[in-house]
């Protein structure tokens, strides 16, 4: 939190002309729009600045958005993020436990649920950066990939579920700079790539075999939140034999752990001005761009 500005003390009153209740939810609704229109997060002094607050108002709302589950913060970078957390002991109307999961918990149960390392990933800055880990010591990573997966969406798992989410026009884009061989089993015909994402589609899944390095394969899906829109992937590596024996099982349990991550639903789009459009229809930036796949 910014030190020459620090938020005011739990509970203390927000101040504002025309005061009460209702202009304070205003507020707030007015912060959780913004937050859901920028997936890639807000500071503080840019929602002060929409919303027209002083910065300890803005600071306010934000920790209370965080407070009841609606948001949350990262420390290391300042930036707020629309997110939907239960409050700890809430659950459905039925009594039955809230199935929405932190991305920290979503990479726990699909660890827990596979044993096999297990992976959470968010798009940024036009690639997929991997932002949860799980899996004992000796588990294989992804090789040569570090913690983002950006040219070489092709030949992953997890970069295929975003590409098959994206438009023809953008997949297009994308095939036209060349599909880069990362080994030797790294799909390059743009026919294979087109059918393996059309099936992804089709089954709620993607998988990679031996694309990336020998032995190593992967199984990812993507983590819709309520409005439809792209919240994370999530994915799990294993060897060729574990992959050829338990396809079918680990598959399922990857759609399922991705299927329980829950997020508000997501500010419908303004329509494009056909200028918009045309300056947009040829960009495509590194790995899936900001392209809207929800």
């Amino acid at each position: 939190m910014d030190r020459t500005h620090p938020a005011p003390e739990a509970g203390a009153p927000i101040t504002e002309r025309n005061g009460g209740t209702l202009t304070t939810a205003r507020s707030a609704l007015q912060v959780l729009a913004l937050l859901q229109e920028r997936p890639d997060g807000v500071k503080a002094e840019e929602v002060a600045s929409v919303i027209g607050k002083s910065l300890s108002t803005a600071y306010y709302l934000l920790r209370a958005l965080c407070e009841e589950g609606f948001a949350a913060h990262d420390d290391r970078g300042g930036l707020y993020r629309a997110e939907f957390r239960p409050p700890p002991g809430s659950g459905s109307a039925d009594g039955v436990p809230a199935r929405e999961l932190s991305l920290a918990a979503l990479a726990d149960e699909l660890f827990a649920r596979t044993h096999k390392r297990s992976y959470v990933g968010v798009l940024d800055g036009g690639a997929i950066e991997i932002v949860e880990v799980r899996g004992r010591q000796g588990l294989p990573r992804l090789p040569g990939m570090g913690d983002r997966i950006s040219d070489a969406a092709h030949a992953s798992a997890m970069g295929k579920v975003v590409l098959s989410l994206m438009r023809d026009v953008a997949v297009d884009r994308y095939v036209q700079r060349g599909l880069k061989v990362v080994a030797p089993a790294t799909i390059t015909d743009p026919a294979v790539l087109r059918a393996q994402l059309a099936q992804a589609h089709r089954d709620g899944y993607a998988t990679d075999v031996e694309e990336l390095a020998s032995d190593f394969c992967c199984v990812a899906a993507p983590v819709f939140n309520r409005g439809g829109g792209l919240r994370a992937i999530a994915g799990i590596s294993m060897s060729r034999r574990a992959f050829d024996e338990s396809l079918d099982v680990l598959s399922r349990a990857v759609r399922e752990v991705a299927g329980t991550k829950l997020a508000l639903p997501a500010r419908p789009a303004r329509p494009r001005t056909s200028s918009e459009t045309r300056s947009n229809a040829g960009r495509v930036p590194s790995m899936v761009g900001k392209t809207s796949v929800s």
